[in-house]
C-alpha cells in the first residue's frame, strides 16, 4: 500500500538530525568496514530470524548491533546505514531525486533508512536498556510492494556472552482491529514507546506499547486523528437520524434507520425489501422470515436459499449507564451447508444512540471493550445477539470442535 508509506516518510523527513557524539566516533574506530555481501530477501529474514542467534558481537552500540545484524541478514538498506556510520555522519542523502536518505542518532541509539515513498526497502533500528543489565535491540525492515511486508526483529543483547538472542514473543499482545488492515511500525527515536499504525481506511488506529523495563507491552489503541486528516478521511460515518413516535425509539425504529443507509452490502440489502413488506403487513418472499420482539428490543431476519446458503441478521439495543445514550448492535452471520463463513460483509457493528440529538453514530468495538481474540485454528465464526439479557455469544469452528466465548454489556463497556 504505497500511499501510506509516502505519508510515513514525510513525517520522518521532518525529524531533526542529532549530532554524532564523541563516544560514537570512538566506537567507529573499532567498527569494521562492511564488506559487500549477497543480499537476502526480506521474506528470508521473516522466515529465519526467530531461530538464529548472532554471535561475537563486541558491544551494544547501535552501530555494532546493526553491523552484526547486517552480516547475518545483509540487505542494501542495512549496508547503506553501516557505511554512513563508518563515515562518521549523522545524516546523508543517497538518492536526492527519490529522497532516499540515512539518519543516524547515536546518542539515542537509533538509525533509519527512509525511501520517501518509493517501492524500495526502508528500515528503522533502536535500542532499549533493560532492567537486568542487558539491551533490547529492535530492527524493522519493510517493503511496500512485491511483497508488501514489514519484518520486526527483536534481540536480547548480552554483553558478557557477546550474543544477540532472538525474542520473537515480543509484540505477541498486538491484535489487529481488522483482518484486512495493513500495519506499519514506528520504533522510538526518543523516549521508549513503540507504536504500531493500523490502516483500515477510512480509519487509522494507533496501537501504543509502553516500556516495562524489559520489553514493550500493549497499553492502548486509539484513533490516529492526525494521519486521518492527512488522508482527508472522516473519523466516523455521518450520523443517522432516528424517527419515532412516542417518548423514545423502539427496536423497529432503530432497524428502519439503519436499513436506510446507503451501500448496505448484499446481505443487508436483501433484508431491506422484506423489512419494507413487514412494515406494510404484507407477505414476505419465500425463504424469508422476520421476528420482532419489541418488549425485549430484538429483531431477527432469516434468509435461506435452495443452494444450501443461509444468513441471519440480528438487531438489539441496551441502555447505557449514563442515561443519555443507547447502544445498538447489528449482527450479520452467514452459513453454507451449515458451516459458518466469514466475509467482509459479516460480523458485528455497533452504533451509539444519543437521546438528545436522536441520531445514531458508528462505534468501534475496541472503544467498547468488544474486541475479542479468535481461538487458534478457528476456521469460521457466528455470533448470536441476546433476545433477552445482555450477553453476546461467539461460536468458533475449529478442527477440534466448537469453541464458545461471551461478552456481557455492563452499561459502560463489555466484560468477558
Amino acid at each position: 500500500m504505497k500511499v501510506f508509506r509516502t505519508q510515513w516518510s514525510v513525517a520522518s523527513c521532518l525529524r531533526k538530525v542529532a549530532c554524532v557524539s564523541i563516544i560514537f566516533i570512538f566506537q567507529l574506530s573499532i567498527f569494521n568496514p562492511v564488506q559487500a555481501q549477497k543480499d537476502v530477501y526480506i521474506t528470508d529474514i521473516n522466515e529465519g530470524w526467530k531461530t538464529k542467534a548472532i554471535e561475537n558481537v563486541p558491544n551494544g552500540s547501535i552501530g555494532i548491533l546493526l553491523e552484526a545484524f547486517h552480516k547475518t541478514w545483509p540487505t542494501y538498506v542495512t549496508r547503506d546505514a553501516c557505511k554512513v556510520m563508518e563515515q562518521g555522519l549523522s545524516h546523508k542523502v543517497l538518492g536526492p531525486e527519490a529522497g532516499y536518505q540515512v539518519t543516524i542518532d547515536a546518542t539515542n541509539g537509533y538509525a533509519e533508512v527512509d525511501d520517501d515513498g518509493t517501492d524500495g526497502l526502508y528500515m528503522q533500528a533502536c535500542i532499549w536498556n533493560r532492567s537486568n543489565g542487558h539491551k533490547l535491540f529492535a530492527i524493522m525492515i519493510g517493503k511496500p510492494t512485491d511483497p508488501e511486508l514489514e519484518v520486526v526483529c527483536f534481540y536480547d543483547y548480552d554483553a558478557k556472552a557477546k550474543r544477540l538472542t532472538p525474542e520473537p514473543q515480543i509484540l505477541s499482545d498486538f491484535h489487529r482491529q481488522s483482518d484486512n488492515s495493513q500495519i506499519s511500525h514506528k520504533l522510538p527515536r526518543k523516549g521508549k514507546e513503540l507504536v504500531i499504525i493500523e490502516y483500515d481506511l477510512p480509519i487509522v488506529f494507533a496501537h501504543h506499547f509502553a516500556w516495562n523495563g524489559m520489553q514493550p507491552v500493549f497499553e492502548k489503541v486509539e484513533f490516529d486523528r492526525e494521519l486521518m486528516k492527512e488522508f482527508d478521511e472522516p473519523l466516523e460515518n455521518e450520523a443517522i437520524p432516528v424517527k419515532f413516535k412516542g417518548a423514545k425509539p423502539e427496536i423497529s425504529d432503530f432497524v428502519t434507520a439503519l436499513l436506510s443507509r446507503p451501500e448496505l452490502g448484499e446481505a443487508v440489502n436483501d433484508m431491506v425489501e422484506s423489512w419494507g413488506l413487514h412494515l406494510k403487513g404484507k407477505k414476505l418472499p419465500s425463504g424469508r422470515k422476520i421476528t420482532v420482539d419489541t418488549k425485549n428490543g430484538y429483531v431477527r431476519y432469516d434468509a435461506t436459499s435452495s443452494d444450501g446458503e443461509t444468513a441471519y441478521i440480528e438487531y438489539c439495543f441496551w441502555n447505557c449507564a449514563d442515561g443519555k445514550h443507547k447502544l445498538v448492535a447489528e449482527n450479520v452471520s452467514l452459513l453454507i451447508n451449515g458451516e459458518p463463513v466469514d466475509t467482509e460483509l459479516t460480523g458485528l457493528t455497533f452504533y451509539w444512540y444519543d437521546n438528545a440529538s436522536k441520531k445514531l453514530s458508528l462505534k468501534y468495538a475496541f472503544e467498547l471493550g468488544a474486541d475479542i481474540e479468535w481461538p487458534e485454528g478457528a476456521a469460521g465464526s457466528i455470533r448470536n445477539l441476546p433476545r433477552q439479557g445482555k450477553t453476546i455469544e461467539f461460536i468458533y469452528s475449529t478442527a477440534k470442535g466448537k469453541i464458545t466465548k461471551k461478552l456481557t454489556w455492563d452499561g459502560n463497556k463489555f466484560v468477558k
